[in-house]
């Protein structure tokens, strides 16, 4: 296994919530990952745009587009050994997600059902996606990051 670095963002509505945000810090900090930035960030049309470039053409888009631009998210630079994959296992996955995931396990702490597009957050698929994110990320922060 080798160390990558990953970008998980706390999506709109959950964002608002600190002890969603320290509940996902948790979960990454046991998993033995390590948050090397974070911060809040508010997408605008034309980063969210950049963010996800591979679903700009596809019907779920424009939706997903006035969600992440609704609001303030949280963003996190996460590294480890094979970050990526074992990030995204603790995400779950966009739709139905199984107990135990983060997409699971906080909506039904706070009693809510989300849409797919509206889930609590998003995390990198690739090495690739995860330098253009953490990259927008950077040039989004709205306050000064800080290291954990």
């Amino acid at each position: 296994m080798a160390v990558e670095t990953s970008y998980v963002m706390v999506k709109p509505i959950f964002a608002n919530e600190k002890w969603v945000i320290e509940e996902v810090k948790s979960r990454l900090k046991k998993a033995g990952l390590k948050i090397e930035e974070c911060g809040f960030v508010h997408y605008d049309k034309k980063h969210a745009r950049k963010h996800y470039a591979e679903h700009v053409k596809k019907d779920f888009y424009p939706p997903l587009e006035e969600y992440i631009t609704s609001n303030k998210a949280y963003g996190m630079i996460v590294s480890g050994e094979d970050a990526i994959a074992r990030i995204r296992q603790m995400v779950g996955s966009t739709s139905n997600p199984a107990k135990g995931t983060i997409r699971a396990d906080i909506p039904a702490k706070m009693g809510i059902e989300v849409q797919t597009r509206e889930n609590v957050v998003h995390a990198s698929d690739s090495t690739e996606s995860a330098e253009r994110e953490i990259r927008l990320f950077r040039e989004l922060l709205t306050i000064e990051a800080y290291k954990e």
